[in-house]
């Protein structure tokens, strides 16, 4: 690892992020994309960087439903001229699914880049940011078998809320986390 830094999305990184897709880049919880939604964002690249930021005035769809939004800003972690990973900061949580499954951050890091303490130093950076907006407690959370994001979390401070059941938003069981940012 060397030179660490978030951006916000950028053409600038356009083929080492589709690169990422390709490796299999899941940000979030959010499914890996097929080969169709890949050759779409190559197509209107300004318009899926555009689509990492929400402003919270549309529904979003969950599976079948369409479950409200909040404001919510992506970020990229770059080693050099690399994209790495991604993660996503909401400057809130008002909603049932984000209070009580989600949380103010949702990140990951390319395959070949993982175990090598990216997603450590991506969210070190995020924190950072919250801090920056106000945000006093972030909560997260993660699949109760993603050793690794439960290694990232605890790492930045996090603290173990509860484990939750599998529910209609999340089909396994799964960690809460808060990390104080005061």
């Amino acid at each position: 690892m060397t030179q660490c830094f978030l951006v916000r999305p950028t053409p600038l990184f356009r083929e080492s992020y589709l690169d990422a897709l390709r490796e299999g880049l899941s940000v979030g919880g959010r499914r890996v994309y097929d080969a169709m939604e890949i050759a779409a964002v190559e197509q209107d690249f300004a318009g899926h960087l555009a689509g990492l930021d929400r402003d919270g005035q549309s529904p979003v769809a969950f599976g079948e439903r369409m479950l409200p939004s909040v404001p919510a800003n992506a970020f990229w972690l770059i080693d050099g001229a690399r994209f790495i990973g991604g993660i996503t900061i909401r400057a809130r949580i008002d909603t049932h699914l984000l209070a009580h499954f989600s949380g103010h951050l949702g990140y990951g890091v390319r395959p070949s880049m993982q175990g090598r303490g990216y997603g450590k130093r991506q969210l070190a950076l995020a924190l950072d940011i919250c801090r920056g907006m106000g945000i006093g407690i972030a909560r997260l959370s993660c699949d109760v078998d993603n050793v690794a994001s439960r290694r990232v979390i605890e790492a930045n401070g996090g603290l173990l809320l509860r484990q939750c059941a599998p529910s209609w938003f999340a089909e396994t069981a799964y960690l809460l986390y808060e990390i104080p940012l005061i």
